[in-house]
């Protein structure tokens, strides 16, 4: 079962639920995944083992968000990055475009360790049936009206609810939302999000299939 914890937060369930019974239909998701990360260190303050990196980790849980909500694999996708680090060897910037076959589109997926203000990732969710937006486990309405995500699940923390889920599959034998399966379809976009950036000279680039 791989972390994507996005499949498990209240406010992402929310949206996932009305998307399964036809009441709402994603048009348009727009993410921005902001950091102020100019050193090799964890949200924490301590240092990494590892290098983080924005489109392997970060725009990873998103691209996997997306294709989850949507029911379908990104057919086009494009992407833009800026200056790498000179000792992290990392871009600080990106932004990453995809659109799914039956037209809806995760435009722009901007992310930065140049942020100098609060962290996180935050999701507008603009559908047929009205715009929301998630923050971690809190979700608002386009007005900034809270929604009660109370009833959604037993839990209103997303990473109780994924502990649950792994710990759930486990005791009765059966694959778990977000196994390793299901997820690979994001790790083929990521390779193709990837691949975009190297065949421009780390500048840009797009896919289609």
């Amino acid at each position: 079962m791989a972390g994507h914890t996005r499949r498990f937060n209240p406010s992402h369930q929310w949206i996932h639920k009305r998307i399964e019974t036809g009441e709402l239909t994603l048009q348009h998701l727009v993410v921005q995944t902001f950091f102020f990360r100019r050193t090799n260190m964890n949200a924490e303050g301590k240092p990494r083992s590892w290098t983080d990196h924005l489109l392997w980790h970060h725009a990873c849980h998103t691209v996997d968000l997306f294709q989850y909500q949507t029911g379908e694999t990104a057919s086009d996708v494009a992407a833009l990055e800026g200056p790498h680090h000179p000792e992290l060897k990392i871009a600080m910037d990106m932004a990453v475009t995809m659109k799914v076959p039956s037209g809806a589109l995760c435009s722009p997926l901007a992310l930065s360790f140049n942020n100098d203000g609060p962290l996180g990732t935050f999701f507008r969710y603009i559908c047929d049936n009205g715009t929301y937006i998630a923050r971690y486990d809190d979700l608002v309405d386009g007005n900034e009206k809270p929604i009660d995500v109370s009833q959604v699940d037993v839990s209103v923390d997303g990473i109780e609810l994924q502990d649950r889920e792994f710990i759930a599959a486990i005791r009765e034998g059966r694959e778990p939302n977000a196994s390793v399966a299901q997820v690979l379809p994001a790790m083929e976009t990521l390779d193709r999000l990837e691949k975009c950036l190297q065949g421009e000279g780390r500048g840009a680039g797009s896919s289609r299939i």
